[in-house]
């Protein structure tokens, strides 16, 4: 048999990750140190200490995504660089003169405490029965003037070998630009979410200014 270029590319299966992710948030009010360690995260499977799966405290799930998945987008805004007559090409030219990222997905599970989250809507009061009212709550939707800044985390489970990778970011504001909720019978209904990841400017270069990526192993 002939052999094949492709024949000679190693492949290593601890390289490939497959696997639903799991969305988590901050609580800004409780959680304000960015994660050292996974751990600081949620534990894996055989963790060092403590229970398998746990989450760190002052971190909440946000429910499963739909089928399509959790999408981090990263981008740069490159340079058009400087004309000068001494040189036929600009200098600088394609250098990054602004980094950009931002994740997206559709929560399926669209409790008030999610449409919050991604709507910056307000307040969420919890009443109790009485006399005259049913056990309900109530989510204002206001027009507040500032996003609520909390870090957020996709954690991905592989398949196959059991071990965590999770991609924390330090600071996520919901972009609500057209955000919508398609009420109907035949479907589940779905809230789309896109959250902004934003850097950390009090952050030098070397210490991951928009976030980290874990990983086990």
């Amino acid at each position: 048999m002939t052999a094949k270029m492709i024949d000679s590319i190693t492949v290593d299966r601890d390289q490939i990750y497959k696997g639903a992710g799991r969305l988590v948030v901050s609580d800004p009010d409780t959680l304000t140190s960015f994660p050292g360690r996974l751990e600081s995260i949620m534990n894996p499977a055989t963790p060092a200490s403590g229970t398998a799966y746990a989450l760190a405290s002052g971190w909440s799930d946000l429910g499963p995504t739909s089928e399509d998945g959790i999408v981090i987008r990263r981008e740069a805004e490159l340079s058009e660089g400087i004309a000068i007559d001494q040189r036929n090409t600009p200098l600088d030219e394609g250098e990054p003169d602004s980094w950009a990222m931002a994740m997206e997905c559709t929560m399926m599970a669209t409790s008030l405490a999610n449409i919050n989250k991604a709507w910056e809507a307000g307040m969420l009061r919890n009443h109790d029965a009485d006399s005259t009212h049913v056990a309900q709550s109530v989510l204002d939707l206001d027009a507040p003037a500032s996003f609520t800044e909390r870090m957020i985390a996709v954690i991905q489970e592989d398949t196959k070998s059991g071990k965590l990778r999770a991609f924390a970011f330090r600071k996520a504001v919901p972009a609500v630009d057209g955000s919508e909720m398609n009420i109907q019978s035949g479907e589940a209904t779905g809230l789309p979410v896109t959250f902004t990841l934003k850097a950390d400017e009090d952050i030098s270069q070397g210490s991951g200014q928009f976030g980290r990526i874990y990983e086990e192993g």
